[in-house]
C-alpha cells in the first residue's frame, strides 16, 4: 500500500476493515463448529440409545421364544407319555377281559356259568319286522351288536344306580336278565332280553331279538322299532 502511495490514515483504515471482516468469519466458523458438535453428539447419543433398546428387546423376545419352545416340547412329551400309558392300560384291560372270558368259557364247559360265545355277542343285533331284519349301523359301517347293548346298560352304573346282568341258556336261545335299582328314585326295574342266532336270506349271521320283557310286560314291535331308532342316535352320537 505504501508502494501505491497510500497515506498512513488510508492504510490504517484498510487494515482495520479487513481485520474486522476476518475476525467475524472466524467467530462464525467457531460458532458453527461448536453448534454442530453439540447437536451431533446429542443426536448420536439418541441413536445409540434407541439401538441399545432394540437390541435389548430382541434379546428378551429370543429368550421368551426359547422358553415357549421348551414349554411346548415338554407338553408334547407329557402328551406322548399320557397316550402311551393309555394304550398300555387299554391293552391290559383287553387282556383281563380275554382272561375273564376264557375263565367263563371254561366254567361253562364244566357246567357252571352260562355265557354266550364271542361271535354271538359281536354279531349285528337285529329285530324282525314284516319279514325284514332291521339293525343299527354306525359310523365306519360298524353294526350295533348285543355286546354294545350290554355296554350301554353297564354304563348306567353309578353311586345311585345298581345294575346286575346275568345270562342263561334256554331252549336254544340266550336270555339276558338285567336288574336295575335306582336309590334316588327308589325304583327297581327288571328287563329280560331273549336272543337267538339267525342266518339272513343274504347269508349273514345276526343276533335276533326274539323277546323283550320289561317289568313283566312284553314289548310290542312298535316299541322295539322306537328302541332301535333311539339306539341309532346314541350309537352315532
Amino acid at each position: 500500500m505504501f508502494n501505491d502511495n497510500w497515506s498512513t490514515e488510508q492504510i490504517e483504515r484498510e487494515l482495520a476493515l479487513k481485520f474486522s471482516m476476518l475476525m467475524n468469519d472466524q467467530q462464525h466458523d467457531q460458532s458453527f463448529d461448536q453448534r454442530f458438535s453439540k447437536e451431533g453428539v446429542q443426536g448420536l447419543a439418541g441413536v445409540l440409545s434407541k439401538m441399545s433398546d432394540v437390541l435389548e428387546n430382541q434379546s428378551l423376545f429370543r429368550s421368551e421364544i426359547r422358553s415357549l419352545r421348551d414349554e411346548v416340547s415338554e407338553l408334547r412329551c407329557e402328551r406322548n407319555e399320557s397316550e402311551r400309558l393309555q394304550v398300555e392300560r387299554v391293552a391290559e384291560l383287553e387282556k383281563e377281559i380275554s382272561f375273564l372270558r376264557s375263565r367263563v368259557s371254561g366254567e361253562t364247559s364244566v357246567g357252571g356259568i352260562d355265557f354266550p360265545p364271542a361271535n354271538f355277542l359281536a354279531s349285528p343285533l337285529v329285530i324282525s319286522s314284516e319279514g325284514e331284519y332291521l339293525g343299527v349301523q354306525g359310523r365306519g359301517r360298524k353294526h350295533f351288536s348285543l355286546e354294545d347293548f350290554v355296554h350301554l346298560i353297564e354304563r348306567k352304573v353309578s353311586d345311585s344306580m345298581m345294575v346286575e346282568t346275568s345270562w342263561k341258556r334256554q331252549s336254544g336261545h340266550w336270555v339276558l336278565v338285567i336288574r336295575t335299582e335306582d336309590s334316588v328314585k327308589n325304583r327297581e326295574q327288571s328287563v329280560i332280553l331273549v336272543a337267538k342266532k339267525t342266518i339272513t336270506p343274504s347269508k349273514n349271521m345276526v343276533t335276533e331279538i326274539v323277546r323283550l320283557n320289561i317289568d313283566g310286560n312284553d314289548a310290542p314291535d312298535a316299541l322295539l322299532l322306537t328302541l332301535f331308532r333311539q339306539l341309532k342316535s346314541v350309537f352315532n352320537g
